[in-house]
């Protein structure tokens, strides 16, 4: 009896393995999809950097892929796809509107600039800064440059996206007039300022008005932007919530 009772339950742990292995890799919450096309899904995607070796993607602790291998990847960071060649992270960008047509990325680029004025502490070495570009796709395709132009091509299909692009341009146009009138009058204030310095006994007028009302327009520009929402980023919701209706 107890031969028969170890028989059953070996053929019980064989029937649980065996459906564990069944289960679709694509249950599986990560992946990377190599450049020849071939997806590989893990529980764990980690990208590794270290000093002394070439930077790789680890899959489950054990599986290792070069980056120069990968063209996309997901793990519990996000999705991100191959903008550029190299084997450094720059070269993916990350998704951060996922649409069922229209998607938006973006990666980070360094910039490196150097003084004129020789070398030095402060002088000649280069200094960097880092900002963000933005990418989207169109229907799963390729990424580009997330510009007005770009989008105007990509939206033509839909009135209410461009409709909103239309609005970005002309809020651009006067933004920048606002800017250049903001400067204008900026410059005509420290003039003046310095006209009244040279004509007062002390030389030390109070600063013209004009100063505060030409660094009040350059400012209003961005102020506005910084708590209104980027019109391009609402001409791609727009085109995706219209295809869902």
């Amino acid at each position: 009896m107890k031969r028969i009772t170890v028989f059953f339950l070996l053929i019980l742990l064989m029937a649980a393995e065996a459906g564990a292995q069944n289960v679709p890799r694509k249950s599986r919450p990560d992946f990377i999809i190599l450049r020849s096309g071939e997806a590989i899904y893990a529980d764990k995607v980690q990208y590794k950097s270290p000093i002394f070796k070439s930077n790789h993607f680890l899959l489950d602790d054990s599986l290792k892929y070069p980056i120069e291998m990968v063209n996309t990847y997901q793990n519990q960071e996000g999705y991100f796809t191959r903008i550029s060649y190299g084997g450094h992270k720059d070269a993916f960008a990350k998704r951060i509107l996922e649409g069922p047509r229209i998607s938006k990325f973006y990666s980070m680029r360094t910039e490196y600039n150097y003084s004129p004025y020789g070398y030095g502490y402060g002088y000649g070495m280069p200094f960097n800064n880092r900002r963000r570009i933005y990418y989207f796709s169109k229907d799963n395709g390729p990424l580009y440059e997330l510009t007005l132009n770009n989008l105007e091509q990509a939206l033509a299909d839909s009135p209410s996206s461009m409709t909103l692009l239309k609005r970005h341009k002309r809020n651009k146009l006067i933004y920048t007039g606002m800017s250049i009138v903001g400067a204008g009058v900026l410059t005509y204030g420290i003039l003046h300022t310095g006209n009244d310095a040279r004509s007062t006994p002390n030389g030390f007028p109070g600063v013209s008005p004009t100063v505060y009302a030409g660094a009040g327009l350059i400012a209003l520009p961005f102020v506005i932007q910084l708590f209104q929402k980027d019109k391009l980023t609402q001409a791609m919701e727009v085109y995706n919530y219209e295809l869902k209706q």
